[in-house]
This record gives structure tokens, C-alpha cells and sequence, in this order.
């Protein structure tokens, strides 16, 4: 390949690294604004006499439809890429999700609560090119080697932009800081970011070359894939065991906000600064401390620590009552999280037959995606009773990981 064309395909992996950026954007960037919105009896957006019971549930199918429209949408956009080819598909779908966008903005600033579900879903379902993004860079990679490097980018990437989101969305919401801020402004900017990248896609992506029968491949749906990978002898723990793992991590997340906000009578600026350390954790985590301890320890060990640290971790969380004890139990839990889903990851990939290795990374994002749209809801659910159940639940969740891995090891020493 020439340096010319090795230039061009790298210009075409930015822009859907940048697409990845947008649409973890989209999905992050209402933490820290969806909960003050919908708990808080004062603001308009529902009835003040709503209690506090129906609007956790609320809450949770305001943040569940996102991930839930992105899943089941992503076979159609695979099936548009076919009919009318990937630069196409990406351009639609990213002037989608502007409108998404704008339209939840809209529905903040006229403080219409259906308009807002009607925005998320938008979204979400154009966002569901993010399996047609990881599929890309798969087909792009010219040897595992390099498909390693680029998916471990593309991790890099999602780590960074969580915390961005929350950076725009903690701080162009607070008009405390400035009086031009407020809760539409996040999801404007986000929409420009959108159209920004319909510019790059025009400019720079180069539609890649077809694979015989990968149509068919890629276009089966996503429940279908998910079962028949369960089926495969070698993994058929392992991707339930990532499964309860991420349903209780998001768990723990998506309701943060909620838990500050109730136990701790949190602020907008308290709840940004818990979140952006917590990413930060993440990040420092995934980049960094990982690659050290993987030189010492197996994948394995590591994510057998980190589950056992995290479960306690979280676990403890849920009983603090003081704000600073619970900020840093939550970044801890935020490091081991990370090194549990990075050495997950790196399990499910070993154990993979080699012919299925290519598209592990869509499967593991439709797991994560399933686990985003199941975990609202079950938290709202939960948070019927009692806040802290929703820490408990999610520190179970981790538990239930826990086990599968031992069993998983018990399996294999057996052999």
C-alpha cells in the first residue's frame, strides 16, 4: 500500500473514531442533567406533585431509551450500508442524530417531557451506527496486531469522551456559572459536533472495499448473534459473566446522579466533579495501570481482584453517609471497574475461535448497548424502595460476575 493510501485510510479511521466520540457523547452527556430535571420538585418539566417514586421510574425510561433504540436499530443501518453503501449510511444517520439532538434540546427548553423521549429515541436509533463503525475499523485492520491496536484506540476514545460528556453537559447546563448556560445548550452543541462530522465523512472516508458474504454475516440480528454466541462452547460463560458485570457497573452509574442527589442533597457541580473523576478513574485505569499489572499478573487473576475489589467497593458505597468517604470509594471503584472490563474483554477474546474474532468487538457493543438499555430500568424499578437498593442490586450484579468467573476457572482446572 502506498504512503498516499496509508495516509487516506488513516484520515477515514479518525473520522469514525470521531463518530464513536459523537455517539458515547450522546448516550453520557444527560448524566448529569437527566436527574435535576426529572427529580427536582421544582423544575416544570412534570407535575410538582409527581412523587418522588414515579419520577426514579420515569427517569430510568428516559435514560433506557437511548441504548434501546441503538440496539435494535443498528441491523437496519447495517442492511442501509449494504443497499447504498457506508458513506451514505454514516451521512444519514449522523444527520439523524442532529435532529435527536435538537430535538431534546427543544424539549428542554419548552420543558416537554414526551418531546424529550421522542428526542432520545431519534438519537438513539441513528446512533445505532456504532456497530457499522467498530465492523469498519475490524475490516480496515490489516492483521490482528493491528485490529489490537485500533481497538484498543477505540477504548481509549470511549474512556475520554465519558468524561467530555460530562464536562459539556455538568457545565454548559449550569447557569450558575454563566447566565448564557442552561440545560438545552449541551445537546445544541452536541448537534453541531453531529454536523460536523457529516463534513468529515464527505471529506475523508473512504468507503472500504466489499467482503464476499459478509452481508448476510452482518445482517442477522443482533439477539440472534448474541444467542448463537452464548451457544459456542468457549464462551458460553464468558459473555453473560461481561453481561451482569456491565449491568451492574451502568447501574451504578446512570443512577449516581440520583444518589447524590437524595442522599447527599447533591449540587450540579458536586454531581459533575463525582462523575468526571469517576471517568478519569476509568481512563487511568484502561490506559495505564492495566498495561503495568498485566505484566505481573494473568488476565484472569486481574479480573478476579477487580470483581472482588468492585463488589466490596460498591457494596460499602451504598451504606456511607459521608460525601467525600462515598466521592472516593466511588473513583476506586471506577479504577477496578476498568481493569474488570479491559481483562473481560481480553478473556472473551482469547477464548473466541479465531474466526469470530473480527466482529468481537460488535458483539461485546451489543452486550454493553443491552446492558445500558436493561439497567435504567431496572434501577428506576428498584429505587421504588430505597436508594440504596439500587447499589445493592448493582453490587450483586457484580457478585453474580464473580461467581460465573469462578465457575469458569473451576471448569478449566477440571480439564
Amino acid at each position: 500500500m502506498s504512503q498516499i493510501n496509508i495516509q487516506a485510510t488513516r484520515r477515514s479511521l479518525r473520522t469514525i473514531l470521531s463518530i464513536i466520540f459523537l455517539n458515547n457523547l450522546g448516550l453520557a452527556v444527560v448524566y448529569p442533567i437527566f436527574t435535576f430535571l426529572i427529580l427536582e420538585p421544582h423544575q416544570i418539566l412534570l407535575p410538582a406533585e409527581t412523587p418522588l417514586s414515579q419520577r426514579m421510574v420515569l427517569l430510568g425510561i428516559l435514560i433506557a431509551v437511548f441504548p434501546f433504540a441503538q440496539f435494535i436499530a443498528t441491523p437496519a443501518i447495517r442492511r442501509l450500508s449494504d443497499a447504498k453503501g457506508r458513506k451514505f449510511a454514516f451521512t444519514l444517520t449522523l444527520l439523524g442524530e442532529a435532529v435527536g439532538f435538537l430535538c431534546t434540546g427543544a424539549a428542554i427548553l419548552f420543558m416537554n417531557f414526551f418531546l424529550l423521549i421522542v428526542g432520545r429515541v431519534v438519537s438513539g436509533l441513528f446512533a445505532g451506527n456504532i456497530s457499522l463503525c467498530l465492523q469498519t475499523i475490524s475490516e480496515s485492520s490489516s492483521d490482528e496486531e493491528r485490529r489490537i491496536h485500533n481497538f484498543r484506540i477505540v477504548s481509549n476514545v470511549m474512556g475520554i469522551s465519558f468524561v467530555i460528556a460530562i464536562v459539556i453537559g455538568g457545565i454548559l447546563s449550569n447557569r450558575e456559572l454563566n447566565t448564557f448556560f442552561n440545560s438545552a445548550l449541551p445537546f445544541w452543541a452536541v448537534a453541531a459536533y453531529s454536523i460536523i462530522n457529516i463534513g468529515l465523512v464527505q471529506r475523508t472516508f473512504i468507503e472500504p472495499s466489499p467482503i464476499k458474504g459478509e452481508s448476510i454475516k452482518y445482517c442477522r440480528g443482533q439477539l440472534s448473534q448474541l444467542i448463537n454466541i452464548f451457544r459456542t462452547k468457549e464462551l458460553n460463560l464468558l459473555y453473560p459473566l461481561f453481561f451482569f458485570f456491565m449491568l451492574g457497573w451502568i447501574i451504578a452509574l446512570q443512577f449516581l446522579s440520583s444518589f447524590l442527589i437524595v442522599h447527599f442533597e447533591g449540587t450540579k457541580m458536586m454531581i459533575t466533579l463525582t462523575f468526571i473523576s469517576v471517568g478519569l478513574a476509568w481512563s487511568i485505569g484502561t490506559m495505564w495501570v492495566n498495561r503495568l499489572i498485566v505484566r505481573y499478573l494473568s488476565s484472569k487473576r486481574i479480573l478476579f481482584l477487580s470483581l472482588l475489589l468492585s463488589t466490596t467497593c460498591l457494596f460499602l458505597a451504598s451504606e456511607i453517609d459521608n460525601f467525600l468517604l462515598f466521592f472516593h470509594f466511588m473513583v476506586i471503584i471506577g479504577l477496578f471497574a476498568s481493569l474488570a472490563w479491559a481483562n473481560c474483554l481480553s478473556l472473551i477474546s482469547a477464548k473466541a475461535p479465531e474466526d469470530q474474532r473480527g466482529e468481537l468487538l460488535t458483539l461485546n457493543q451489543s452486550v454493553a448497548t443491552l446492558s445500558m438499555a436493561i439497567a435504567p430500568l431496572f434501577g428506576g424499578l428498584i429505587g421504588l424502595f430505597d436508594i440504596r437498593t439500587i447499589y445493592l442490586f448493582a453490587s450483586g450484579s457484580l457478585l453474580t460476575s464473580l461467581i460465573l468467573l469462578t465457575v469458569v476457572s473451576l471448569k478449566n482446572a477440571k480439564k
